[in-house]
């Protein structure tokens, strides 16, 4: 039987207390060791420390590497890998996350950037949100 002191103590330094909740910033769950972890397990962990900005091998200045560092070198419409360029999914070359890079080849780029967009949007589109369900 647990003791009515050892209760309180307990609803005073609970995780789930409203005063004590912190969530995570990834997976928006309440974090269990409230007072000293950022995420709430080792996943989210992984995620948040070692991605982006975070990674070891992150390379602002160059978008390219940084794209090719997380993505295959080769075009994701018809699998070229001669010539790949680097497309901004969101169409602000200042964005140079993971997520927001593409690799296509200079044919699909061009396809992306004129009135046939049509014939490759899905297909990044697709790619896109695969890529970012999966990061």
């Amino acid at each position: 039987m647990i003791s009515s002191q050892g209760f309180k103590r307990h609803e005073k330094y609970c995780y789930l207390n409203s005063d004590n909740i912190k969530l995570c910033p990834v997976c928006d769950k309440p974090i269990k060791n409230y007072r000293y972890n950022t995420t709430c397990g080792y996943s989210c962990s992984n995620t948040h420390h070692r991605s982006g900005e975070s990674h070891p091998n992150w390379k602002e200045d160059s978008y390219q590497t940084t794209c090719f560092l997380y993505h295959k070198r080769e075009c994701i419409v018809c699998g070229e890998d001669k010539i790949v360029e680097v497309h901004h999914y969101d169409e602000n070359n200042k964005n140079n996350t993971p997520n927001n890079l593409v690799p296509l080849c200079p044919t699909h780029h061009q396809y992306y950037h004129s009135r046939y967009r049509y014939c490759v949007d899905d297909i990044i589109n697709k790619y896109v949100n695969k890529y970012v369900g999966v990061g």
